[in-house]
């Protein structure tokens, strides 16, 4: 932009008019920045707009600086510009062209350096949770001394707690821990267990998780609290299992006499004649007889409808046995690694809060929970009304649910009724 106003057309001329709420989505590189840049322009030369009551949430802190560059480099550029190149550039971004819109806007430099902490205000979303919550330190139960962590405190405090689980952990423990890396290997162990730590309050409270958790994980995945591989051997028994369709199989086998034939004969004899345990044994034997391993049916050529509908219907009892054999084996894998992701983002807590320290996520959620509090939020909500009118959210697909809740609890009296 280097302090250009550039004229904006269509729907970017309507998207900067302050006197709408406007939600702005189009692709990368076709100025949403600039657009929002521009929006900001004409809510400043609003005649009652207080500069500082302007807050812009952006999504990293480059975003913030390539909009505070942008605003700046105009405001300082309109201090000095004549009345006909002052008004063609308000022009283009749909502002009045009047002496007083002039006037204003040759003002707004110094306006704008006189706000608390000399400029507007656009922050990222964390940078405005940790302006929050200094500013109520003692209703977001903030203990004195506690900072946000640099990048390097946070990995060196990783490490830490990653070393203090491994020496401290028992038996399934360690052997979660051998899963996941054989799995995902190092990095995807620490991966997973930073995820789990990002969401600490799943694991607090009279409703949080505790171990054991097979039982909880198997409830999440649609199956029975007991599921496991012996209870799978009850869905081959003759009232579960479709026998009736398998036996009709058998009829037609009996019938072709290729090598395929006879072998899926003798397959489904011996399964049939099994009890349930021996027929979950044997339920990969039993596909692979009637069954290519692209999922078609073996049948003859001429095979009567009877054969093929009977063909199908097995297809689906065994596709359902092994869907089920595969979410028991994800609630074996799963509970032992959500108790050691919990062990870890405990150690985690106790860690930052010896540190004097928090990071990103800290911030965000207490910051959200601050403004959620009813016994606080209204208080609270009352002296941030003294200070913004107007919220601007650039990147906006990128802002998360828990970050949502802070805007959306700075909005909600605007919107209400």
């Amino acid at each position: 932009m280097s302090g250009a106003v550039h004229p904006l057309v269509g729907e970017q001329a309507k998207a900067v008019d302050p006197r709408d709420s406007v939600w702005l989505s189009a692709s990368a590189g076709t100025g949403k920045t600039q657009v929002l840049s521009a929006r900001v322009l004409r809510l400043l030369l609003e005649d009652g707009t207080d500069p500082s009551a302007i807050l812009c949430l952006t999504f990293t802190k480059a975003g913030a600086a390539e909009m505070a560059v942008r605003v700046n480099e105009v405001l300082a550029r309109w201090v000095r510009m004549g009345d006909g190149d002052l008004g063609r550039e308000l022009s283009h971004i749909g502002a009045p062209v009047t002496p007083e819109t002039r006037d204003r806007a040759r003002s707004l430099f110094a306006r704008v350096l006189d706000c608390p902490g000399g400029g507007l205000r656009i922050d990222t979303i964390h940078a405005f949770a940790q302006w929050l919550l200094g500013a109520f330190p003692g209703e977001a139960e903030i203990l004195p001394g506690t900072r946000a962590m640099e990048d390097r405190e946070r990995a060196l405090l990783v490490d830490e707690v990653l070393s203090q689980l491994v020496a401290e952990a028992d038996a399934p423990t360690h052997e979660a821990i051998r899963v996941m890396s054989i799995r995902k290997g190092p990095d995807g162990v620490r991966r997973w267990l930073m995820r789990c730590a990002e969401v600490i309050e799943l694991w607090q409270g009279p409703t949080g998780w505790q171990p054991p958790m097979r039982e909880r994980v198997c409830q999440q995945l649609g199956l029975a609290s007991d599921a496991d591989k012996a209870a799978l051997a009850s869905l081959c028994a003759d009232n579960r299992f479709d026998c009736a369709a398998l036996r009709r199989c058998l009829d037609g086998y009996e019938g072709w006499k290729a090598t395929k034939g006879s072998d899926a004969v003798t397959v489904i004899g011996e399964w049939l004649s099994s009890p349930d345990t021996g027929r979950y044994a044997g339920l990969e034997g039993l596909n692979d007889a009637l069954f290519y391993k692209n999922g078609n049916p073996k049948l003859p050529k001429n095979a009567d409808p009877g054969f093929v509908a009977a063909s199908e219907r097995v297809g689906v009892t065994l596709a359902a046995i092994r869907e089920q054999q595969m979410l028991v084996a994800l609630a074996d894998f799963l509970a032992p690694q959500l108790e050691m992701g919990r062990r870890f983002a405990l150690l985690w807590e106790e860690a930052k809060a010896r540190e004097g320290l928090v990071d990103f996520d800290d911030l965000i959620r207490r910051a959200a929970s601050l403004l959620s509090d009813k016994a606080m939020a209204d208080w609270i909500r009352y002296k941030l009304d003294r200070q913004f009118d107007h919220v601007l959210i650039d990147e906006a697909q990128d802002t998360n649910a828990a970050q949502w809740r802070i805007i959306d609890a700075l909005t909600d009296d605007f919107f209400s009724g």
